[in-house]
């Protein structure tokens, strides 16, 4: 699976660096070059081709993880990894191609789908850590004998905090399309949101680990 990820990482970092050169003339910087004819964006068919190879990009990740798990839990944490591995390596590829980016606080435009994600390349690549350390942990524990089980409010508090992070990488979406709506947008990003960002990262990584000890104390006492 781990073999996969690298090698599929691999994969997308070549196909960014094509669209890159096709959508942004070979750029990697901000603002993106982006041209709207009558209101509408001029590549939206390519947009559109985009869109569903980041979705199908999801779906195999996904199945990774089906195929690798021998119940849920497990075939969610392995594609917690799988996801993990593959974006971390992502940017390991990227680097090694084309030496970018230039630091982990470099811009990136991390997805399309359903609007631009953008923020310091840092921002994914923690969120990458924490799901395979995450899934890591409950595979290690799963094999080990020990009923990993989180409660429904357990993963309503998780993916809350995981919405807030998404929040934080979208709100400034029509500046970095330059969207035709009246206003001026310069394309450059404005200032990433860290006071959304950190506290939803950090409290869903203490969350996970003080219900994970508490699952394992409970079956150890």
């Amino acid at each position: 699976m781990a073999v996969f990820s690298v090698a599929f990482a691999w994969v997308e970092s070549s196909i960014v660096v094509y669209l890159r050169e096709i959508f942004y003339k070979g750029s990697f910087g901000f603002p993106l070059w982006v041209r709207w004819e009558n209101g509408e964006y001029a590549g939206n068919y390519l947009t559109r081709i985009e869109l569903f190879r980041e979705a199908a990009t999801i779906i195999m990740l996904a199945a990774v993880g089906l195929a690798a798990g021998r119940n849920p839990i497990q075939k969610f944490s392995f594609f917690m990894i799988s996801f993990g591995i593959w974006d971390i390596f992502y940017y390991v590829w990227l680097y090694v191609m084309i030496g970018w980016p230039e630091s982990l606080m470099t811009w990136d435009i991390l997805f399309l789908l359903p609007l631009p994600w953008v923020g310091p390349v840092i921002t994914p690549v923690l969120i990458a850590l924490a799901m395979t350390v995450a899934g890591t942990l409950i595979i290690f524990y799963d094999e080990k004998g020990y009923a990993i089980r989180f409660r429904w409010f357990d993963w309503l508090i998780v993916l809350g905090c995981g919405l807030l992070m998404i929040v934080a990488f979208c709100w400034d979406w029509k500046n970095i399309a330059q969207l035709p709506d009246g206003d001026h947008y310069t394309g450059i990003p404005n200032p990433f949101l860290w006071e959304l960002y950190l506290p939803a990262y950090l409290f869903s990584v203490i969350y996970f680990l003080i219900r994970l000890r508490q699952c394992l104390s409970r079956q150890e006492s």
